[in-house]
């Protein structure tokens, strides 16, 4: 049992991060009916924001933070400027087509920059252990499940209640409506890719930093099974897409604490064939394209 809850605790804290891109993900297809695969990318820059911010700024935890999300936000803005503004509304597969080929573009633009090998992040967290009985965990696991916490409660806040997110809710359901009843569809869907790529780069920095690594491609895997996760959850609820998360994190690391590691990517992808071949819209249901 000792393996089993230590399992769970890893899967967890994997997880948040799962849950908060996958949001960025559901965020922007929601409110924009756009599969914007150039979200992992935003993941990416923010932790070579991080990486930046240390070399040239500040070591301070909370100024790297604020570094690698700036970063994250600003290619987040010129991507819909330059890859989604001019296709959105269109059918699905033109922005779909547009976003990878800007994500294939950033990744190789990272490559030149940085080099093709992962690049050290100093840490900026002390490497500090702690136990209780026979589970361990480090500070810097509990700061990046902190972080996601926070981002996921706040995103639920901010779409619930305050006026930009009900704004956002009103475009998601029905744009033309919203649009006759005065919402500024336009500035709602920037700020909806600002707020998605916000919450990728700081993901990008707490795994950054948790793994001492900034790597050119390191969004792909992440960004994948964030996807998946969107698909299995729908795009509906931010609270399924939240849980499926948290669920891929502990089914992965219970696959590898119980079965072997090389088997904990297929997880996402075998849950994503079942569950798409009994429910097509997700288990928690999709906004329609």
């Amino acid at each position: 049992m000792d393996l089993f809850f230590q399992q769970v605790l890893n899967g967890l804290m994997i997880g948040s991060t799962y849950a908060v891109v996958a949001l960025g993900f559901s965020l922007v297809f929601s409110v924009m009916r756009v599969v914007n695969m150039a979200h992992p990318e935003f993941f990416m820059a923010g932790a070579f924001g991080a990486y930046l911010t240390i070399r040239y700024v500040t070591t301070n935890f909370f100024g790297v933070l604020a570094g690698g999300m700036l970063v994250a936000a600003i290619v987040g803005l010129v991507v819909e400027r330059l890859a989604i503004r001019p296709v959105r509304g269109r059918y699905v597969m033109i922005p779909f087509i547009a976003t990878s080929g800007v994500g294939i573009a950033l990744q190789h633009l990272a490559e030149r920059v940085f080099g093709s090998d992962p690049v050290a992040i100093p840490p900026v967290v002390p490497t500090v252990s702690y136990t209780l009985g026979p589970l361990s965990v480090t500070r810097m696991q509990l700061v990046t499940f902190a972080i996601a916490a926070i981002l996921m409660l706040g995103l639920r806040y901010y779409v619930r209640n305050t006026k930009w997110g009900r704004a956002t809710r009103a475009v998601a359901e029905r744009p033309d409506v919203a649009a006759a009843f005065g919402v500024d569809v336009n500035f709602v869907s920037r700020l909806t890719i600002g707020i998605s790529a916000l919450m990728a780069g700081a993901a990008g920095v707490s795994i950054g930093i948790l793994y001492t690594s900034a790597w050119a491609f390191m969004g792909l895997l992440y960004g994948l099974k964030s996807f998946v996760c969107m698909l299995v959850a729908g795009n509906r609820h931010i609270e399924g897409v939240m849980a499926i998360g948290l669920l891929l994190g502990v089914l992965e690391a219970l696959v590898s604490g119980y079965i072997t590691s090389t088997l904990r990517d297929a997880v996402a992808f075998g849950v994503l064939v079942v569950v798409l071949v009994f429910k097509p819209n997700g288990l928690f249901g999709s906004y329609s394209v």
